[in-house]
């Protein structure tokens, strides 16, 4: 899929208000995975968090119902991807996950990813990433990013198995600075003790603004039709009011 591809359909959505609450497919129970990922979301999350409950009424609009569970990320996806469950809830586009997924054509919600820096280094913007050939960055495995920052060898990357782990690493003066969502970060940060938001600085410019679409299994019965379905869904509660309503709830 590309690009142009994922969001040909949001000009078309538009013209289809009348009918976009009506399903296509017939009503359905969409078993979603996905991974805890406060504050947009997590199994200790109210409704499963934000993303979560933009789903699921876009699913009842057009008379579906979704259910998520929450996994390890590499097993959510696994299963995901062999139709043990529907899909992935809030997942990142990227070309490899296309050959297994059908993508929602618009957005759920947009996440800013950057790159957040120990305020100490008086690092608050940067004109390329050569410019930080100095640092180590430390970065979440399995985790999309843009293919700028993948294919740059040239810096000093370090891994973390999770978002805790990364922001732990930061915190406690092992890595310079780590490439993740603004948000994640404030949230991981929120837990720890002695830690405060004052000693960092979020980078200029943006690695990427993410958005997060639902992502449904190659596998799955009806699974163009279903991903199509929660499009229709979206708009609808685009429409009525329900997206910022459920957006204001959480204080996105």
């Amino acid at each position: 899929m590309t690009t142009s591809r994922l969001f040909a359909g949001v000009a078309m959505a538009a013209t289809v208000t009348a009918v976009a609450a009506t399903p296509s497919a017939k009503a359905a129970t969409i078993e979603l995975t996905t991974v805890n990922w406060a504050p947009f979301y997590g199994e200790s999350l109210e409704k499963g968090g934000p993303v979560a409950a933009l789903a699921k009424a876009a699913a009842k609009e057009v008379g579906h119902t979704v259910t998520v569970e929450f996994l390890p990320w590499k097993r959510a996806m696994a299963m995901a991807k062999r139709g043990e469950k529907d899909g992935m809830l809030g997942a990142y586009y990227t070309e490899e996950r296309d050959k297994a997924f059908h993508f929602t054509e618009e957005s759920f919600y947009t996440v800013k990813v950057g790159l957040i820096a120990d305020e100490s280094l008086g690092v608050t913007s940067y004109g390329s990433l050569k410019d930080l050939t100095q640092y180590t960055i430390g970065y979440q495995q399995g985790w999309a990013y843009p293919e700028k920052f993948d294919n740059a060898d040239f810096l000093e990357k370090d891994p973390a198995p999770n978002q805790t782990a990364s922001v732990k690493k930061l915190v406690h003066g092992r890595v310079d600075m780590v490439a993740m969502s603004h948000g994640i970060f404030r949230n991981e940060l929120d837990k720890l003790p002695n830690a405060s938001l004052d000693d960092y600085v979020f980078l200029e410019p943006l690695l990427m603004e993410g958005t997060l679409h639902m992502a449904i299994s190659n596998n799955a019965e009806n699974a163009a039709q279903l991903a199509r379905d929660l499009d229709a869904g979206l708009e609808a509660i685009r429409e009525n009011g329900t997206y910022e309503r459920i957006i204001s709830k959480y204080n996105m």
